[in-house]
């Protein structure tokens, strides 16, 4: 018998804002929405690419997409 553990929304919810923070914090987070209020889109389309990779790292569990 295989056992395999599947965490929780809340617990990948949590993984994923220590990694949001952990990779951008918040200083990075304004110079980027900063720097596309003027018209330099470049920083906050990294950021985005990067919050991107890590949802699509850290899914939901299928079974609680049902």
């Amino acid at each position: 018998m295989k056992i395999s553990y599947a965490p929780t929304s809340a617990e990948v919810r949590r993984q994923r804002k220590e990694e949001y923070l952990a990779r951008y914090p918040i200083e990075v987070q304004l110079e980027a929405l900063t720097e596309a209020a003027q018209g330099r889109p470049e920083k906050l389309n990294s950021l985005l690419q990067g919050l991107s990779d890590i949802r699509d790292s850290l899914p939901f569990s299928k079974e609680e997409m049902i």
